[in-house]
């Protein structure tokens, strides 16, 4: 199993605000991520990679070097050439750059990409190799803090003032706001075409088309990956069995969990678990 899998549909663990790592792909191991959007905040940078993203339905290349910049409710799509790929990825909360008095808030920023000199390369991965050291470690939480700040005031100055390149918002997304923000909750996992359609102030078939040409998903599909998001979380952090986590995540029984399960990540709840545990 693909280990993108782990970093791109499990939460930040409950109570912390930060999550740094590190990831290395040879190339029979090609990490692609699907349309997806995160309430997060996520920092990529590629030491090395070929491949290109999709930004709120813009394209862009990514290469060595490429660092990315993806606001809350940012649209994303990665599909990797064949090779080996070494990135780091960094997902916070909102309120992280508050509490860094920073001066400026997550979204101020806009969705970003831009490639690296040589040397900021090197400057940016020494101090994400450094959050990732200290991840986990609550004796060290103030030194991954300062590195942290240090960290996005550099990366506030490459958006900002420098010549990365800014990635309009979708208008479409912001029709559909008020519907990502109550998945914000992720206790929240089901709401009725026709709910959906009334949050927007939108006709249901003007809901469907948009929705649809925005996320590049059906909506029943992104309901579907939800449950399934939800599940995934379960199965990394707890010990329940794959039964409750069915009816936890609203399906009708666990055959129909199992299967919808490996159909969207090609192997089976158990698979799954077992690959998480190997992983941590």
């Amino acid at each position: 199993m693909n280990s993108a899998l782990l970093y791109e549909n499990i939460e930040l663990p409950q109570g912390r605000t930060v999550k740094s790592a590190y990831y290395q792909f040879t190339p029979e191991q090609r990490c692609d991520i699907a349309p997806h959007f995160h309430m997060m905040f996520e920092v990529m940078l590629f030491v090395k990679g070929a491949g290109k993203i999709f930004l709120d339905g813009v394209e862009f290349p990514i290469e060595d070097g490429t660092l990315l910049y993806l606001p809350s409710l940012s649209v994303h799509e990665m599909v990797m050439e064949d090779g080996e790929q070494e990135f780091f990825l960094l997902q916070f909360e909102p309120q992280v750059m508050d509490e860094l008095s920073l001066g400026y808030t997550a979204q101020d920023m806009p969705s970003a990409v831009c490639r690296l000199q040589e040397n900021m390369l090197q400057r940016l991965s020494m101090m994400l190799h450094w959050c990732c050291e200290v991840n986990t470690n609550s004796d060290q939480l103030l030194i991954r803090n300062r590195v942290l700040q240090l960290l996005l005031i550099q990366i506030e100055k490459i958006v900002i003032q420098e010549d990365a390149a800014d990635v309009s918002r979708s208008t479409g997304l912001g029709r559909l706001e008020p519907v990502l923000k109550y998945f914000q909750d992720s206790s929240k996992l089901s709401l009725t075409l026709d709910q959906a359609a009334d949050l927007c102030g939108i006709s249901r078939s003007h809901f469907s088309r948009l929705f649809h040409a925005t996320l590049n998903t059906r909506y029943q599909d992104f309901l579907l990956k939800r449950k399934l998001q939800h599940a995934v979380q379960l199965l990394s952090t707890s010990k329940l069995r794959i039964a409750d986590i069915a009816f936890q995540c609203e399906f009708s029984d666990s055959a129909h969990f199992c299967s919808k399960f490996k159909r969207v990540f090609g192997v089976t709840p158990q698979a799954f678990r077992k690959a998480t545990v190997d992983n941590l």
